[in-house]
Parts: structure tokens; sequence; C-alpha cells
């Protein structure tokens, strides 16, 4: 998998049932794209392993999958904790404005101002307004990703500029 880019769509929590499903967490704004899948990427530190979607559903804030050779409680079991990944060349097109979260980890984050915060180190999906970790030299801020605080995104540059609310840096 050295040779593309693998790109996080899911987290698997636990199993669903006896028959080898999996609960998936979806990383996605977007869960209805499991629909469009015919195989998904499982990952976990360096172990990757392709598998093919069997059957899928939702279930409240889940993803429900069963994937081929995935046939009981046991062998579901064993999934935990593996990452839901598809290539890159699948990724849905964005909207302007949109940005998928890998592509921002590592971008240098500054003020209107020209103040240098840091670094994006971490983005946290919170099912509202996502967080950006941002982690500077002495300490790390939290930034919503709202339009009203980020106010460019320079993707040739990976720089960031914000323009925070009072009060929001001395967090």
């Amino acid at each position: 998998m050295k040779d593309q880019e693998l790109i996080r769509i899911g987290k698997i929590t636990k199993h669903q049932g006896n028959r080898g499903e999996i609960r998936v967490y979806p990383l996605t704004d977007t869960p209805e794209r499991f629909e469009f899948l015919e195989e998904v990427y499982l990952l976990k530190g360096n172990h990757v392993e392709k598998k093919r979607i069997e059957a899928y559903r939702f279930h409240k804030n889940f993803v429900i999958l069963k994937l081929e050779g995935i046939n009981d409680i046991n062998a579901a079991q064993e999934l935990r904790d593996y990452e839901v990944c598809i290539l890159e060349e699948d990724l849905l097109p964005l909207a302007d404005n949109e940005y998928y979260i890998d592509d921002l980890i590592g971008f240098t984050v500054y003020t209107q101002e020209g103040e240098f915060l840091g670094e994006i180190s971490e983005v946290i999906v919170t099912g509202g307004t996502d967080v950006f970790v941002v982690k500077g030299e002495e300490k790390d801020y939290l930034i919503p990703a709202a339009f009203e605080l980020i106010t460019e995104v320079n993707e040739l540059e990976k720089k960031m500029l914000v323009d925070p609310i009072p009060g929001l840096l001395e967090l």
C-alpha cells in the first residue's frame, strides 16, 4: 500500500450480533459514502488487509458492515480498533471551503495579525463543529473549525489564518 495513500473513513468499535458484522464509527461527514463502496482496507499499526463489503446498513450513529470472510462473532471481535480506509482515488469530491481532515494535519496556523500559533496536530471530531488542536511552541490551542474564525486556508503553503474571538487563545 506504499504506492497509494489510504484515507481513514471509520473506526471499528466492536462486533454487531453474532454473524460477523462489525460496528463502524464513521470518521466522515457523509456516512452514506459506504453505499458506493465495494471494498475497504482495514488498518491497524502496519497491518493492512483488503476486504470486500458483502452488506452494509446504518444503525443509530454507526455503519454496520458485513465483510467477506468475517462470518462469526470471534472473527468480528478480532477487528476491534481497526481503522476502515479507502484509497485516495475513491474520495468523494468536496465543495468549496471543504477539506479532508488528514489534509489539514501539519498546516501552520497564524492569526490575522501574523502571530504564529503552531501547527495542526489533530482534529477532534465532535459531531458538531470540529476542533483543530494547534500545537504551539509553548502551549496547545483548541480552535473551532468555524467559518467565523477561519479566515483563509492556503493549500499550497499549508497555512491557515484565524481570527480568534477574544479570550480563545487564553484557554
